[in-house]
């Protein structure tokens, strides 16, 4: 399920951006997000982290987890497809490894995460179609989609770093970081947005839905997850994404596939296995 959310989200994005720029769709689904999770937090008698040090930390991470990421990608949709954005997407693991490497000092590098580094930034190259004319004519949309996952990179150690060991409500905190995130957002958008000229029933489902699902309900499904099966299984997640939003892209908007983006994508997934020194995991979850 939490799959089929995310993977959806970029068709989401994709159709949102028919009638709203990218502040706009950002904007609409952190608001729909936050109040998902802020009835989350009323229903089961918790509360949005509001004061201690953690504030300073999640105002920031709503930032660089949500606000510029989720801005990023929805202007980079304008120029690309949704699949092509669905498995840029999938780097972020890669990053996440790498700058984990770099910055934990108990995080060593073998010389099988080595490798998958490698296979993984050969896997990007792939990916991108560098050779391709389609690539060079939108290289700036595909290095704001790069630049998304490096942030979801980022703020995924810094959580690990500074907010994990605070011992916070996970549900509070992310409730926490949406608000600052969207207000941001609205800010922008009273910047430099403008109003929509037409306001079609689809753009709306869908920033309604790439909010209250994509952002809201899938964060708290995410965070069950974790507490239910652990993170490894919840990372999983990963290899399943760019398959529900290529198929969403092709059947639902009748996007073209290139051959060499899902040849990228499984060479990207097999660099990550590696560095995340999944592949005995996954062999010890199979049944004999």
């Amino acid at each position: 399920m939490l799959s089929v959310v995310w993977g959806f989200s970029f068709l989401f994005i994709k159709v949102a951006g028919q009638f709203l720029d990218q502040f706009q769709t950002t904007f609409g689904r952190m608001l729909f997000g936050s109040l998902v999770l802020l009835g989350y937090l009323a229903v089961t008698n918790r509360r949005p982290v509001t004061s201690g040090p953690a504030v300073k930390h999640l105002a920031m991470l709503g930032q660089i987890a949500q606000a510029i990421p989720f801005i990023l990608f929805a202007w980079a949709e304008h120029s690309i497809s949704s699949i092509s954005a669905g498995l840029v997407n999938s780097t972020m693991s890669l990053w996440t490894g790498l700058l984990a490497i770099v910055i934990l000092p108990e995080e060593k590098l073998s010389k099988a995460r080595a490798l998958g580094l490698v296979i993984g930034c050969l896997g990007i190259l792939v990916l991108l179609g560098v050779w391709d004319a389609d690539f060079r004519g939108n290289a700036l949309a595909y290095f704001a989609c790069s630049v998304s996952t490096i942030g979801y990179a980022v703020a995924v150690l810094w959580t690990r770093r500074f907010v994990t060991p605070l011992g916070l409500d996970p549900i509070g905190a992310v409730a926490t970081q949406l608000s600052f995130g969207t207000l941001s957002c609205g800010i922008a958008c009273l910047l430099f947005s403008s109003r929509p000229t037409h306001w079609p029933i689809t753009g709306i489902a869908s920033v309604i839905l790439l909010g209250a699902l994509g952002t809201g309900f899938a964060l708290v499904l995410n965070f069950l997850i974790i507490q239910r099966a652990g993170a490894i299984a919840t990372s999983l997640v990963t290899y399943s994404i760019p398959i529900v939003s290529t198929v969403a892209g092709v059947v639902i908007l009748h996007e073209k596939l290139h051959w060499y983006e899902p040849v990228g994508a499984v060479i990207i997934l097999v660099g990550i296995a590696m560095v995340q020194e999944l592949l005995p995991r996954l062999r010890s979850l199979v049944p004999k």
